[in-house]
């Protein structure tokens, strides 16, 4: 978490109703009408949203009004483990979704609030975490040549911008 806090509330089990939870996001999969949020790359007469937000109170303001929603898509939606305050999530989403306004809203629909304390992205196309080299892995690569150790892992530049075409990811 990072800014400034804004509203803080105590939230308690008893304020908490798992099957409402359970039902909120159950509720989300498919289609979901999101608006970006003031704090982002999206665009707003060729510059990030962010310029606006981080202006003076009140200078950018107008030109934030002109973020419109898009449909993203949430193909699942999965509560993982519920330890109150804390609920751990794990959703598999379109590009250009925003998982902080997902959380947010998941708080306003159960009447407490919530906000997003951890974020871990595990794959992004056919790119998994899972697959990744550790540091550790790429600077024995860097300092020892031990690439044939580590071949699977890495993934020649043409087949990246490849793919990255294929995949709409620039």
């Amino acid at each position: 978490m990072e800014g400034k806090v804004l509203q803080s509330r105590v939230v308690h089990e008893k304020d908490i109703s798992v099957e409402q939870l359970k039902k909120i996001t159950a509720g989300l999969a498919g289609d979901y009408l999101q608006k970006p949020p003031a704090y982002s790359a999206k665009k707003i007469s060729g510059k990030p949203a962010y310029y606006y937000a981080r202006m003076e109170k009140g200078k950018g303001d107008e030109k934030l009004q002109d973020l419109k929603p898009s449909v993203v898509k949430i193909h699942s939606i999965k509560i993982l483990s519920i330890e109150i305050p804390d609920v751990k999530i794990k959703i598999r989403c379109s590009s250009g979704t925003y998982i902080r306004s997902i959380v947010h809203d998941i708080g306003e629909r159960m009447g407490c609030g919530a906000t997003l304390t951890g974020l871990v992205r595990d794959a992004i196309g056919e790119f998994k975490l899972k697959d990744c080299l550790t540091l550790d892995e790429i600077t024995g690569i860097a300092s020892d040549g031990e690439t044939v150790k580590y071949r699977q892992g890495i993934i020649p530049l043409e087949k990246i911008n490849l793919q990255h075409e294929n995949s709409k990811l620039k």
